[in-house]
């Protein structure tokens, strides 16, 4: 080839395929950045040295969670009405906006305002990913493609959970409140790589987010489509009422159910590294599963499995053998989550996919706020009777709703 047609071939356009096949890795490495938090295994501890109460840091919490299940409904619109790339766009510079202000923040309301800009950060980006990456796919064997990207996406977004904790730990150190300047700010630095990536995104070109299509006939279409659409409202119901709960696991019960067992404390971060390593290897792969046992058998399995392990948790005594099963547990419970996404986005039109998406993450926000302090009033009395009775929940949900029996999903 000669010098001059390198040079040309270098500015010309790359053909859509291509294109759209570079959004799937610019969203991986923009959902690596807002998981890289560097001191998220010891946020309470910063917070209890700046003064505030437990009390006071369970109530940002709800405040952040509330924002969200608030939130989603307003930005899955949104991203239909506006595009998916400015909403993840939105998504991230809240985001890098809120640990920003961290840095500095010092009273009691500014950590609340703090939580209110990560809450809608988060909602922006709830829907949209999702539905993204599905549009970003070609027409032909979608869905199958859908289980692998989506494999992809979560698997490196847990990556982020591995080495943030470990680099976190050797510049916080000792938790002084000075050590977290650094680690702040270099989690702010993460979030601003990933607003650079997020300007280089396409907009897929079937996305139909149209002027003309008002917000409120989005929002009316999707609320219809859950209503009336059998088989996407039972997709629903089993990712709602079969949700392992995991982030009560590793915030609220875990630690104390290591230290009970007598483990030392700093098994916590090592039981989330280490879950999060082999949940990016489970979730990467869990198309195959699907391909050995056909969709009935691996659906059933893999959302009665993390029920099996609450049990097996419940059972087990000891610091080794609950570490090991912690770490399982962490590591297989999100293991259907790239294949229910491939079911559901191939139920949904891509004029209002994010609104739907966002409208199911809404009911799962719900199902978790009821949920979470149900099993940790349990947890008051018996954390082995919570996690008996989360284990109970997944299976009395997947076998109610007939798990072994979920339909092939028609292409959407």
């Amino acid at each position: 080839m000669r010098t001059t047609d390198i040079i040309t071939s270098a500015f010309m356009p790359l053909p859509i395929e291509a294109m759209y096949a570079a959004n799937i890795n610019k969203v991986i490495v923009i959902k690596f950045c807002q998981r890289f938090h560097l001191y998220i295994h010891a946020y309470a501890l910063l917070l209890l040295a700046r003064g505030l109460t437990l009390v006071q840091i369970s109530l940002i919490e709800s405040i952040l969670i509330g924002t969200i299940f608030l939130m989603e409904v307003p930005t899955g619109v949104l991203a239909d009405r506006v595009g998916r790339k400015w909403s993840i766009f939105a998504s991230t510079v809240l985001l890098m906006c809120a640990e920003f202000i961290f840095i500095f923040a010092q009273s009691f309301a500014w950590y609340v305002f703090i939580a209110f800009l990560a809450g809608i950060g988060f909602a922006f980006a709830s829907g949209a990913v999702e539905a993204l990456v599905y549009d970003s796919l070609p027409p032909e064997g979608r869905e199958d493609a859908m289980k692998r990207a989506m494999g992809r996406v979560n698997s490196y977004s847990l990556i982020a959970f591995v080495v943030a904790p470990i680099i976190g730990g050797l510049i916080i150190g000792d938790a002084a409140v000075e050590n977290f300047i650094p680690a702040i700010a270099l989690t702010v630095v993460a979030l601003l790589v990933g607003v650079l990536v997020c300007l280089t995104l396409r907009e897929p070109l079937n996305d139909s987010s149209e002027a003309t299509t008002s917000s409120m006939s989005l929002l009316r279409d999707g609320v219809h489509l859950l209503r009336h659409h059998q088989r996407l409202r039972r997709l629903v119901m089993l990712i709602v009422f079969t949700t392992p709960i995991t982030s009560s696991l590793i915030t609220t019960l875990g630690p104390p159910y290591l230290i009970d067992n007598d483990a030392a404390p700093f098994m916590a971060g090592v039981v989330l590294s280490l879950g999060s390593l082999l949940g990016a290897f489970t979730t990467r792969y869990a198309y195959k599963v699907e391909e050995w046992l056909g969709q009935g058998r691996a659906i059933a399995l893999l959302i009665l499995l993390p029920g099996a392990m609450y049990w097996l948790l419940a059972a087990v005594a000891g610091p080794a053998a609950t570490v090991l099963v912690m770490i399982l547990m962490l590591g297989l419970s999100d293991m259907k989550t790239p294949l229910f996404s491939a079911y559901q986005n191939a139920l949904i039109e891509s004029k209002n996919r994010a609104t739907v998406l966002s409208l199911i993450n809404m009911f799962l926000n719900l199902f978790v706020a009821f949920a979470a302090p149900f099993f940790a009033a349990i947890a008051e009395t018996s954390l082995v009777g919570a996690f008996v009775a989360m284990g109970a929940m997944i299976f009395v949900g997947g076998l109610l709703l007939r798990a072994h029996r979920l339909p092939q999903a028609e292409a959407g």
